[in-house]
């Protein structure tokens, strides 16, 4: 009843099954060094008035707050926190322009033909970075 495997089929089934096996730990592997928690916003900001927004970031983490700016709007940004900063950058739809990266402040006018968000991304420089992070639009 019980059939002995050809020697051949054996070796190519091993064969098989360790190939497959490496590919399923090196895809885990990619997967875990390259993955990053972003945490994502909307805000509102009123132009004219500061907002401040308090947080928490952890290292490797990111907290990306997103608000509407026109063209022409000057936007200041400043973090204050010993351990985080942060970077700028100019959303269009489907291209994204980073403005300033890893700073603790930040001023700039929005370009004529911008019609889209800005996306200010909190990153820890150390294990977890209290921030109070501050926003005017004029």
């Amino acid at each position: 009843m019980f059939r002995e495997m050809n020697p051949l089929m054996r070796t190519t089934r091993f064969m098989l099954f360790a190939v497959c096996l490496l590919a399923c730990l090196r895809t885990d592997g990619v997967l875990a060094q390259s993955y990053n928690r972003v945490s994502e916003k909307n805000i509102k900001v009123v132009r004219g008035k500061k907002l401040v927004l308090t947080g928490a970031v952890r290292d490797g983490d990111e907290v990306v707050y997103r608000f509407r700016a026109r063209a022409g709007q000057k936007v200041t940004v400043n973090i204050i926190g010993r351990d985080s900063d942060f970077s700028v950058y100019l959303n269009y739809g489907l291209d994204v322009e980073p403005v300033a990266q890893e700073t603790k402040s930040w001023s700039g006018t929005m370009p004529r033909e911008f019609n889209g968000h800005c996306e200010i991304g909190v990153h820890s420089t150390y294990k977890v970075a209290d921030y109070r992070l501050e926003v005017l639009v004029k």
